[in-house]
């Protein structure tokens, strides 16, 4: 579901996401985010990159959390990798491709 890797020399935070993203699934993931120690010490003004190389299905709740992490983070800082066709579509479609850094 969630791993997380901190690299502390770049300043640089990565989260890889697997499988569907449903609701339950987002819920989980924020009571993880939450516990984690790491991320609540994170900053803006540290890189944070989501991969998405084995997401599956995301619902609208898991789009929430790319926002709002894309909001704290400094301009640059924050990126979405590896993301699969179905994607890219959904946030074109909605208008976020572009604030939120897709590759």
């Amino acid at each position: 579901m969630l791993a997380f890797d901190f690299n502390d020399a770049e300043k640089l935070t990565t989260l890889t996401f697997t499988g569907r993203m449903d609701t339950l699934a987002v819920a989980r993931l924020n009571e993880m985010l939450e516990a984690e120690p790491r991320m609540k010490e994170w900053r803006a003004d540290q890189k944070i990159v989501f991969d998405l190389a084995n997401l599956e299905y995301m619902a609208s709740s898991f789009i929430r959390i790319c926002v709002s992490y894309a909001k704290q983070a400094s301009p640059g800082q924050f990126s979405m990798v590896n993301c699969q066709p179905f994607v890219k579509k959904t946030f074109k479609i909605s208008g976020l491709d572009e604030v939120l850094n897709i590759s």
